[in-house]
């Protein structure tokens, strides 16, 4: 099993109960990313947790996938479909990289406080705008650890000693021209600094 895995399985229950620490923002987030939804959308979310955001937000789209390499996090998000009675979300166990996310696919990726835990952010962003159709949408939350002089001190040695893998520590700066080098251009930006730095970043397919 992939350590990651491993670690957010063991997590996962814990995650589940723990308050947004900063709700105010996550409200502000989702009321930012409806603007890019619509109800002829299909739409991808990797990284998707315990699913709350994702049964937020199917509601205003066609069709929702939402992905996470965490098998007990899916689980949890269907226990809270079947609760809820959101018909056209998904969820599936799955990475980026896995065969059943097709090129070309989604009018929108949204990938929520995820980018600096993948293995490759670069490559990771390079799939996500293989994925998107044409002037397709990537919305994304970053937190950009290097923004603030203890982050780079302490969350390396806390990635180690939880298990959580590699934590990538991204100033604004360099979130920003990973995302353009990836083939976009970046059309929103908003930062947040309340818990820790991070940045609301919309930004779109060029064909």
């Amino acid at each position: 099993m992939n350590p990651s895995e491993k670690f957010w399985n063991k997590t996962a229950r814990k995650y589940a109960k723990d308050p947004i620490k900063d709700m105010e923002g996550y409200e502000k987030t989702l009321e930012d990313t409806k603007k890019y939804l619509g109800a002829e959308k299909t739409v991808l979310e990797f990284g998707c947790g315990t699913g709350t955001t994702a049964l937020i937000l199917a509601p205003f789209v066609r069709k929702y996938t939402a992905t996470d390499i965490s098998s007990e996090m899916i689980t949890i998000g269907n226990e809270k479909k079947a609760e809820q009675k959101v018909a056209n979300v998904e969820f599936v166990q799955a990475t980026l990289d896995d065969e059943l996310l097709k090129a070309g696919s989604y009018d929108v990726i949204l990938g929520f406080n995820i980018i600096h835990l993948l293995p490759d952010p670069a490559d990771a962003l390079k799939r996500i705008q293989s994925l998107l159709k044409p002037e397709g949408v990537f919305v994304s939350k970053t937190a950009c650890l290097r923004e603030n002089w203890i982050w780079p001190m302490i969350v390396p040695v806390v990635a180690k000693v939880v298990g959580v893998g590699k934590v990538h520590l991204f100033s604004r700066p360099e979130l920003k021209q990973m995302i353009t080098d990836a083939g976009f251009e970046i059309i929103h930006q908003q930062e947040y600094t309340k818990s820790l730095p991070r940045s609301f970043i919309v930004a779109k397919k060029i064909t």
